[in-house]
C-alpha cells in the first residue's frame, strides 16, 4: 500500500475527431437519460454543454431523435401482437410473431438487438442503466427489476406468463396451483407454481437463481432441471449447463443495491460495475484484468468504488470524457 493519490485524471486538450459511432452512442444515452423522471436541472446543463461542442453532436442528436422517431410505431405494434399471441392457443401463434418480427426487421435491421431501445418500448415495465423498480402484479405476485431490464406481463385464469426480454428480475411469486406461473427468457423457461428465484439474461445467456421453492427450467427438447434453494442453472442456444450451487449473498445482492465480489477478475467485476453506471470503464493489459477483487460495493456510489478499486490496486485512473474512464496498472 502506498501513500500516492488513489487517482489521476488525465484531460485531453486537444482530442482527436470523435469516432461517428462514439457519438452516436453518446447521443442515444442522452435520450434516454433526458426521458427519465429523475433527470436532474445539471444533467439538463451538461446535455446542452455537449450539443453545443460542435456540429458533429448536433447531427448525432438528429439522427438519433430521427431513428427513435421511426422505432416507436414499430415497436408498439409488436408489442401489441405478442400480447395478443398470449391470448390465442399454442396452435395459433405463429402468425403474429412472425409478422411483428417481419415489422421489427425491415424497419430497424439488426441494430435493435444490440441497443435497449426496442426492448424498452416493448415492455410493459423496464428500468434505465443504474435503476431498480419493485412491481406489484394482480395476483399479489412480486417483481424487482434490476439495472437495464424490461419484462412483458401476461395474467390469465389459466396462466401467469412474464417474458424477460432484457436484463435481469428477481420473482417473489404467490402460491397457487391452478395457474403456473411461467418465466420466458431467452430460448427457455422457467416454471413454478409459488417460490422467490431470479432470473438474468445477459446477451444470449440466461442464468436461474433459487433462493425459495422449487422451479422447472427448460431448454430446447430435452429434459427440464429442477432446482431447489442454493442451486442455479445456465442455458444458451437451447442447450443447459450443469445444476450448481451458487452465493445467494452474491448473487442477490443487487436488491440492496450492493455488489459482492469475492476473488473475481478485475474485468469481471468492471463489466458488472459498467451495467449500473453511465458511459463505460475500460481495463487495459491481460494482467491487471486478470487481478482478483473482493468487496462488497455500494452501487449508488460510483465515485467510492473507483477509488477503493485504484487505491487497493494500485491503479492509475484516466478519464478522457464524462463517459469514459480507462483503467492503467500504476
Amino acid at each position: 500500500m502506498t501513500d500516492a493519490p488513489v487517482a489521476v485524471e488525465t484531460l485531453m486538450t486537444e482530442p482527436a475527431a470523435p469516432d461517428r459511432d462514439d457519438l452516436f452512442a453518446e447521443a442515444s444515452g442522452w435520450y434516454f437519460r433526458l426521458q427519465a423522471e429523475d433527470v436532474t436541472t445539471a444533467e439538463r446543463d451538461h446535455f446542452s454543454c455537449w450539443l453545443a461542442q460542435g456540429a458533429a453532436q448536433y447531427e448525432a442528436w438528429q439522427e438519433v431523435q430521427l431513428l427513435l422517431g421511426s422505432l416507436r410505431e414499430p415497436a408498439r405494434r409488436m408489442r401489441e401482437a405478442e400480447q395478443a399471441r398470449w391470448k390465442k392457443p399454442a396452435g395459433q401463434r405463429w402468425l403474429p410473431k412472425a409478422c411483428a418480427a417481419a415489422v421489427v426487421l425491415m424497419t430497424i435491421g439488426l441494430l435493435a438487438a444490440q441497443t435497449p431501445w426496442l426492448d424498452r418500448w416493448r415492455a410493459d415495465y423496464a428500468t434505465g442503466t443504474g435503476e431498480t423498480r419493485r412491481i406489484e402484479l394482480a395476483d399479489g405476485s412480486r417483481l424487482q427489476l434490476n439495472t437495464d431490464s424490461a419484462v412483458q406481463i401476461h395474467l390469465s385464469s389459466g396462466r401467469r406468463q412474464v417474458r424477460l426480454l432484457r436484463g435481469e428480475a428477481w420473482f417473489e411469486v404467490t402460491r397457487d396451483p391452478t395457474r403456473p406461473f411461467v418465466v420466458e427468457s431467452g430460448t427457455g423457461t422457467v416454471t413454478v407454481v409459488g417460490t422467490q428465484f431470479s432470473v438474468a439474461q445477459h446477451n444470449a445467456r440466461t442464468q436461474v437463481q433459487v433462493a425459495q421453492g422449487k422451479v422447472a427450467v427448460s431448454a430446447g427438447d430435452g429434459a427440464p432441471v429442477y432446482l431447489e434453494p442454493g442451486r442455479a442453472v445456465e442455458y444458451q442456444d437451447r442447450r443447459l449447463s450443469e445444476v450448481h450451487g451458487f452465493d445467494p449473498a452474491a448473487g442477490f445482492a443487487w436488491r440492496q443495491r450492493q455488489l459482492v465480489f469475492r476473488q473475481q477478475p478485475l474485468a469481471d467485476v468492471v463489466a458488472q460495475l459498467n451495467r449500473y453506471w453511465p458511459g463505460r470503464t475500460l481495463v487495459l493489459g491481460d494482467e491487471l484484468r486478470e487481478r482478483r477483487v473482493s468487496g462488497v460495493f455500494d452501487i449508488d456510489k460510483p465515485e467510492a468504488v473507483l477509488k477503493a478499486l485504484v487505491h487497493t490496486l494500485n491503479l492509475q485512473a484516466e478519464r478522457y470524457t464524462p463517459y469514459l474512464l480507462v483503467l492503467r496498472a500504476g
